[in-house]
């Protein structure tokens, strides 16, 4: 006699009883012959759907504002705001339909509509919502949807000499001055919500940086200063240069105002200077390839940029790297243009 699967046994009728207790829910079906492990698992999932449809009563809306709800007080307010944002975003034939309703031609079906209007990126990030909400509520449902291919944006990463012009210019612009300060931590690795939240008690004597909050916007637009940071790892303690403290101790602040407008202020420069358009993040990309191409070991460049693994951090400096390359052959063709 084969071994019975987990939680099946033998009744003094010659039946099979399966017990089961999954997520709270005691399970119970009968066979008439022993039944094999994939038959028990098709009867566990049997049943979760008869009691999830018995159970489950409103839209996917209904259960989606449940799931986001009960993640407030454990999710930063901009990713609860992205959540909103995303749930936004699907059409309304989906979110009125009734949870239980929900099968895995739906979400083929809406995702396939979607491609229509919609970016690869944000189509994964709404089937994502809409994947942890069913997993939440509907567990028995498995989901396997084929989704499009991403597409590899071209991110543009400045070099040595675009970094000079964009400091000195903003430097010597009384209008933009203040934005230095921001501007320079972002080419240090910080994210900009990371230098929004920063305050004079952040520096210390020695002049050591602690970050460990950041300023979000939460989902009526507000701007809210959270106590924690977007990763765990994101908590860190980094040198700044004595210049950069200085400045920044004359100023009496790091950065007071809307942070739209180091953004802003970035782009009228670029355009001035007649500068490819990076955004303030690509700062940050520019202190991972820059510190990576001076000899930094990965873990401290970690460290210093705060990641959560080195996978983004590796994949900014390759992509810098290429870019480097890129530059530099056309600088050897230009020159072999001229000598021929």
């Amino acid at each position: 006699m084969t071994k019975l699967p987990k939680g099946v046994d033998q009744l003094p009728s010659g039946k099979y009883r399966l017990r089961k207790m999954v997520n709270g829910q005691m399970l119970t079906a009968l066979f008439e012959e022993q039944p094999t492990q994939r038959e028990v698992m098709r009867a566990v999932n049997d049943l979760l759907r008869e009691t999830s449809a018995a159970i489950l009563k409103g839209s996917f809306l209904d259960y989606a504002e449940k799931y986001i709800k009960a993640k407030e007080n454990v999710l930063s307010a901009s990713t609860i705001r992205g959540y909103r944002a995303t749930l936004r975003g699907l059409p309304n034939h989906f979110t009125s339909l009734p949870i239980k309703d929900i099968t895995q031609y739906t979400l083929t079906a809406l995702v396939n509509d979607m491609v229509r209007s919609a970016s690869p990126k944000t189509i994964y990030n709404r089937h994502g919502l809409i994947v942890s909400v069913l997993h939440e509520f509907r567990p028995e449902l498995v989901i396997r949807t084929k989704l499009p291919r991403k597409v590899q944006k071209d991110i543009y990463t400045p070099d040595d000499e675009e970094i000079r012009k964009l400091f000195s210019y903003i430097d010597s612009t009384p209008n933009f001055k203040k934005y230095w300060v921001p501007l320079y931590l972002a080419a240090l690795g910080l994210r900009r919500s990371e230098i929004g939240a920063l305050t004079l008690s952040d520096l210390s004597h020695d002049n050591i940086l602690t970050i460990n909050k950041a300023k979000v916007q939460d989902s009526d637009n507000n701007w809210v200063i959270q106590n924690f940071t977007k990763t765990e790892r994101s908590n860190r303690k980094i040198p700044i240069p004595d210049e950069l403290a200085t400045r920044i101790r004359e100023q009496g602040c790091i950065y007071e105002g809307f942070l739209g407008k180091v953004y802003d202020t970035m782009r009228m420069a670029e355009k001035t200077l007649g500068l490819p358009h990076f955004g303030v993040h690509r700062l940050r990309s520019y202190f991972a390839s820059k510190a990576h191409s001076l000899g930094l070991p990965d873990s401290v460049i970690l460290k210093l940029g705060g990641w959560k693994s080195d996978n983004v951090m590796k994949n900014i400096y390759r992509k810098a790297l290429k870019e480097d390359l890129h530059r530099e052959s056309e600088k050897f063709l230009s020159h072999m243009t001229e000598i021929s």
